[in-house]
């Protein structure tokens, strides 16, 4: 059976090939660059449609996306809401500020090519989204770091509370 193109494996699948690399070539450690060289003449392999079944244009094209990605990924914008009269007066001098992405990449859009959208902090839709990012990657970094957090005495509840506030999976108390 081939092997398709855009076929993501599995977290063990992936071992997998990185070990088996790892034994053929006699190496302890996996650069990048040479696992490229060497996969270069095993059109066997399941990896070699992924990095080679490509013409050079379509995968000069993949890599000058990656490249805009990475150019638009990280760009901030400072949001500053200013004192709604209908409040304590204790809280009229507060202003809320803080910063989020200039741009966002909806993940229901991500299929079908994606794109970035500016962050606007005024649309209930964009907040959504930025929120539902925000607990996507909480949950990746506990998913991958809880471990070493917790062989060192951390307690992670509060990154899960968040995670799951941002979620909505909890209700306000107020």
């Amino acid at each position: 059976m081939e092997e398709r193109i855009d076929r993501i494996w599995n977290k063990d699948e992936r071992q997998e090939i990185v070990d088996s690399y790892l034994t053929e070539t006699r190496r302890n450690m996996f650069k990048v660059d040479e696992f490229t060289e060497w996969l270069e003449d095993k059109p066997d392999h399941p990896c070699y449609e992924r990095f080679f079944g490509t013409g050079d244009k379509e995968a000069a094209r993949q890599y000058r996306m990656a490249l805009a990605r990475q150019l638009v990924s990280g760009l901030r914008i400072q949001i500053h809401i200013p004192p709604v009269e209908k409040v304590d007066i204790s809280k009229l001098a507060t202003v809320i500020s803080y910063e989020a992405p200039a741009f966002i990449s909806p993940m229901s859009n991500r299929r079908k090519g994606g794109g970035y959208v500016p962050y606007d902090p005024e649309d209930e839709t964009s907040r959504a989204e930025l929120r539902r990012q925000a607990a996507a990657d909480l949950t990746r970094w506990l998913s991958r770091y809880r471990g070493c957090a917790e062989a060192f005495g951390v307690n992670l509840q509060p990154i899960e509370e968040i995670a799951s506030k941002l979620r909505g999976d909890q209700e306000d108390a107020a």
